[in-house]
């Protein structure tokens, strides 16, 4: 034999191998076709396109449009998508049963199965043949079952049978909408009491009837979910078209929903109450009949505006301001500024208290209305904003000009505070027209005094970078020390003879003041009567003088800084770390 017939041989025997080989992998294992046939219905549960049930009388048709499921027969409706899924699941998990057989004619009519009332038919490609269901068995819970087109006879549990023998309408999606609160872009509610309008703007709700004003997010969308995720109590029969009956002919109210790019509006119309279970009768637009709703949807009717308003004092991101001004009467306005992650207190060129800041803006932000006092601000003097006490200012900066805005401050928005009525104040943002009340603390709390605003940090330093200390007592008759630090140690200054040093106190008393806080700035205090002096430099050789009045009953005390007119409170342990001894007894 040539080497050219040898190597071709070679050839067409692995070629030949390889087929077998794909031949065999493509066919199923013996155990694996042992488990397929312990299933009734083999199928692909994706490739499912439609479901066809036959139960007694009943006719059901069910499709698959896109990913959703609709009802074609009896009526035209969206379908039960989870009942759908149930339905597949037990189709995939029906097994056959020790018994099953391959029957003859009268077999097939002693089992039930030669023409049966209940059948399944599913839809679509490589779908098993159409599933009779029979008799059941005398084993509880078993009955026989047969695909259409064979003799073979099989014993298998009841849960299929048992979930698709249901009236129609159970097959329908019981949830009034298919699209929920965050598709909608406006809402009108009419009812015997007026017309109420939403819409959402900018990313947020907002009332546009019976006036404008914001909306309260969530309480809109809780309010558009309650609707929208209602379940249908009851389908009406679609020849029961009386709508006279139902109270649909005039309904007392409607729920027109606009969505995000679908112009089309969906209207729901509610009518009449059912005597009997207290349900509202309605017809929704996009489905194909009258249903009895919940009792619950009756509260549609009786919504109010205010029970979708913000009921918070302000809405504000502080992200774009950059400046608050707070005028209020009688004080000079107050200037708080953003320099990039501080504030400063323009004015007098002192770093805020950033803290603070944060914490007034958060407290209007989150503070609640007591009540919506009236709907048009055309009597500012009944309430006090013909003067208003306080004002408060909201703005962005533009250091350029720009093609939106010109180079300056540009206000956001204004809040202003009205009378004072016993427990609430009135208040009002400038560019709405309507007045509320707020508990009066929320006036109360806001500081107009400027200096109230200023940083509590007094000193940034490094204990190292103070290099001389002098404490002067000026009301008990202690000495006055001065001291330098040279040679990593505190020494006294020629010509000071404290006597023996004490140096654990000092570095405790250079660490408070290195690093000294106050615990709050005052308005409220006089002039400070100084009881002690602590003058200091810092590596730069610039000087620094503390004066610290006498000691309150809680330990704290009054301090200011030398060149500063702003008071400031120090707390108990700082001001007792300032007056530590620093000379040892003798």
């Amino acid at each position: 034999m040539s080497t050219k017939t040898t190597l071709l041989l070679i050839a067409l025997a692995g070629l030949l191998l390889g087929f077998i080989a794909l031949y065999e992998r493509k066919q199923p294992k013996s155990w694996q076709a042992a488990d397929r046939e312990r299933y009734v219905l083999l199928f692909d549960r994706n490739s499912v396109e439609g479901i066809d049930i036959f139960s007694n009388e009943d006719k059901v048709q069910l499709r698959k449009r896109g990913s959703q499921w609709v009802m074609e027969a009896p009526v035209k409706d969206r379908a039960d998508t989870k009942a759908i899924q149930e339905i597949l699941a037990r189709c995939e998990a029906l097994q056959r049963e020790p018994g099953s057989l391959v029957a003859d004619k009268q077999q097939l009519k002693a089992f039930g199965v030669n023409k049966s009332s209940i059948r399944l038919k599913l839809l679509g490609p490589d779908m098993p043949a159409t599933l009779l269901f029979g008799k059941e068995t005398a084993v509880e819970g078993k009955m026989y079952v047969r695909l259409e087109g064979t003799n073979n006879v099989s014993i298998a549990g009841t849960d299929l049978r048992n979930g698709i023998v249901r009236k129609p309408d159970e097959f329908r999606d019981p949830q009034l909408a298919d699209f929920d609160s965050a598709e909608v872009a406006k809402v009108a509610v009419k009812t015997a009491a007026g017309e109420i309008g939403l819409a959402m703007e900018g990313g947020r709700w907002g009332v546009v009837k019976p006036l404008h004003a914001r909306a309260d997010d969530v309480r809109v969308t809780a309010f558009l979910n309650s609707v929208l995720h209602t379940q249908i109590a009851v389908f009406l029969p679609e020849n029961s078209a009386n709508l006279n009956s139902y109270g649909l002919s005039e309904p007392r109210g409607t729920v027109t929903f606009t969505r995000l790019h679908n112009p089309q509006p969906v209207v729901l119309e509610i009518g009449a109450r059912d005597e009997k279970t207290g349900g509202v009768y309605a017809r929704f637009s996009n489905r194909s009949a009258v249903c009895l709703l919940p009792k619950e949807s009756e509260n549609i009717l009786s919504l109010h505006p205010n029970a979708l308003r913000d009921q918070r004092l302000l809405r504000l991101d502080l992200d774009y301001v950059d400046r608050i001004t707070l005028q209020p009467a009688g004080h000079v306005p107050i200037l708080l500024q953003r320099n990039r992650e501080e504030w400063i207190l323009r004015g007098q060129n002192a770093p805020a208290n950033k803290a603070k800041v944060l914490q007034f803006v958060k407290e209007l932000q989150t503070r609640k209305i007591e009540a919506f006092v009236t709907d048009i601000a055309s009597d500012l003097e009944k309430y006090g904003f013909d003067q208003p006490q306080l004002r408060v200012t909201f703005s962005s900066y533009a250091s350029e000009n720009t093609a939106e805005a010109n180079a300056g401050e540009m206000p956001i928005l204004t809040l202003a505070f009205g009378k004072t009525e016993g427990e609430i104040v009135y208040a009002r943002l400038e560019d709405e027209t309507f007045i509320v009340s707020v508990d009066r603390s929320a006036l109360s709390e806001i500081s107009v005094n400027a200096v109230e605003w200023r940083a509590l940090s007094l000193f940034h330093f490094k204990p190292s970078e103070i290099t001389t200390l002098e404490v002067t007592h000026l009301s008990d008759g202690i000495p006055r020390v001065s001291l330098a630090f040279k040679e990593n140690q505190w020494i006294a200054e020629e010509g000071s003879t404290p006597g023996k040093l004490n140096p654990v106190n000092i570095q405790s008393l250079v660490n408070t003041l290195a690093a000294l806080k106050a615990m709050q700035w005052t308005a409220e205090a006089g002039p400070l009567v100084a009881s002690e002096v602590l003058e200091f430099k810092d590596a730069h050789g610039k000087s620094h003088k503390v004066l610290l009045g006498a000691p309150a009953s809680d330990g704290s005390c009054l301090g200011m800084i030398d060149g500063d007119t702003g008071v400031f409170r120090l707390a108990a342990p700082d001001a007792s770390a300032l007056r530590l001894p620093l000379v040892a007894p003798e």
